[in-house]
């Protein structure tokens, strides 16, 4: 990851980069399916389904049993499993090795960090905070009215101002094609993990980097201001 450096900022996806957090999503999505009278999927089948945001994930739970749910039945169906994923958003979910100690090197360096996720960011804020990692990010954007989700570039764009970095100094660490296209879009470099949520190998989508742990990334980058 020499050609990386050096770097300012690292904005993060949450799901699948910073926690696993596909045992809550399962457990979510399987009280709204019976509230509906379906049963669960098994989470394997779950994990595959994760990305692009909650709505989404209604539209592939119930697509898996053969079921196309028009407006009004998906807006039920999307308020019940907020209610739901909210109720438990982080109980079954757990830091991938090395996050906490990749984010406190992060922090001692400078190195602004930063969260974009397609999640809702109250849920988003919840499960930061009970992960006990919330601390060390300066500004976490999920989904909220009026924002553009990924891979739409204006709240990577947003991030970028908020931590007072540019483009070409900033990471987007993710572990999608999502993750990808957003960086892409917005000018930044992007590294992908290997140990996420994608159903495709990560290494054919093209990234500039590939990690199989976060902390990878620190030992690609440049800590301190560069070298005359």
């Amino acid at each position: 990851m020499s050609h990386l450096q050096p770097c300012q900022a690292v904005i993060f996806d949450l799901d699948g980069t910073l926690a696993d957090t596909v045992g809550d999503l399962t457990l979510a999505i399987e009280r709204t399916l019976a509230d509906f009278g379906l049963p669960p999927h098994p989470e394997d089948v779950v994990q595959g389904m994760v990305g692009n945001g909650l709505r989404k994930l209604v539209d592939r739970a119930f697509a898996e049993h053969g079921v196309t749910l028009d407006d009004a039945e998906h807006q039920k169906a999307f308020a019940r499993l907020l209610v739901h994923y909210s109720d438990d958003p982080f109980e079954n979910s757990k830091l991938y090795p090395g996050v906490r100690e990749t984010l406190e090197q992060l922090n001692a360096a400078d190195i602004e960090c930063a969260v974009l996720t397609n999640k809702m960011e109250p849920i988003a804020h919840d499960v930061l905070e009970g992960l006990g990692i919330a601390g060390l990010f300066k500004v976490v954007h999920g989904e909220k009215d009026g924002r553009p989700r990924k891979p739409d570039p204006a709240s990577a764009l947003e991030l970028i101002q908020v931590l007072g970095t540019e483009p070409e100094t900033t990471l987007l660490v993710g572990d999608s094609q999502t993750d990808l296209k957003t960086a892409r879009a917005a000018g930044l470099r992007s590294v992908l993990v290997s140990y996420g949520y994608s159903t495709v190998p990560v290494t054919t989508l093209e990234p500039d980097a590939v990690i199989n742990h976060l902390h990878d990334l620190v030992g690609g980058l440049a800590l301190a201001p560069e070298a005359d």
